[in-house]
């Protein structure tokens, strides 16, 4: 039987040099994001950008749905995997690093695929399911506390066969202490729980940088 390897400090600088192919765009969007100082966390890893952007392509997806964009790197990275008529409604509740954003999607060429809202999640994807829109593929990565909320919701804007991918799952390891009890820890390991019992959905908890669900409404 197969076990789970550990992520040690030696296997994680070898990912580091392998896991992920240079970008020449992406690698300048991230030097521009670590100027931001330690907000700059918020950005996905790259490898995840090049995980999003394979299953966008292999999946054949068309709508994209992503709550929480930074200054835009999962976008430009789902775009990319969109063909030529595909879209990504990217939603934020600032336009803080919206120009930060808007600069690499026009450098990527994919600034046509792209729509941006400013506003709060969980009021976005409400108004939606209200005016019956539906997604091929929801990638969430915002405000931990209201994860429940978003995974609930994008339950209902997904069809069959709809993908959910949900970033920061493992929370820098914290959701496997006990005796961590924070609000986002204790918020993100109930969600971790229930998915697993969820028969609404098939799903796999990857130890891809922070932890990522990747999830299949049946």
């Amino acid at each position: 039987m197969s076990t789970q390897i550990e992520i040690n400090s030696q296997l994680v600088n070898y990912l580091n040099k392998t896991a992920y192919r240079p970008d020449p765009i992406i690698d300048e969007l991230i030097q521009e994001t670590q100027i931001l100082g330690s907000i700059s966390r918020m950005q996905i890893a790259p490898e995840q950008g090049q995980f999003l952007q394979i299953i966008v392509s292999i999946a054949r997806v068309k709508k994209c749905l992503e709550i929480g964009r930074f200054t835009g790197l999962s976008t430009l990275c789902m775009a990319r995997g969109l063909p030529a008529d595909g879209k990504i409604i990217a939603v934020d509740n600032s336009d803080e690093f919206l120009s930060l954003a808007s600069k690499f999607w026009n450098k990527a060429e994919v600034q046509e695929k792209i729509e941006s809202v400013i506003g709060e999640g969980i009021e976005v994807m409400q108004s939606y399911i209200d005016r019956q829109f539906s997604f091929d593929l929801i990638f969430i990565d915002a405000d931990k506390n209201n994860y429940p909320n978003y995974y609930e919701l994008s339950l209902e804007l997904l069809p069959s066969n709809g993908i959910l991918i949900i970033d920061n799952m493992l929370w820098g390891g914290s959701v496997a202490d006990p005796s961590n009890i924070d609000n986002q820890t204790k918020t993100i390991r109930l969600l971790n729980e229930k998915i697993k019992r969820d028969t609404r959905v098939e799903f796999s908890l990857l130890p891809l940088s922070d932890g990522i669900s990747f999830i299949r409404k049946k």
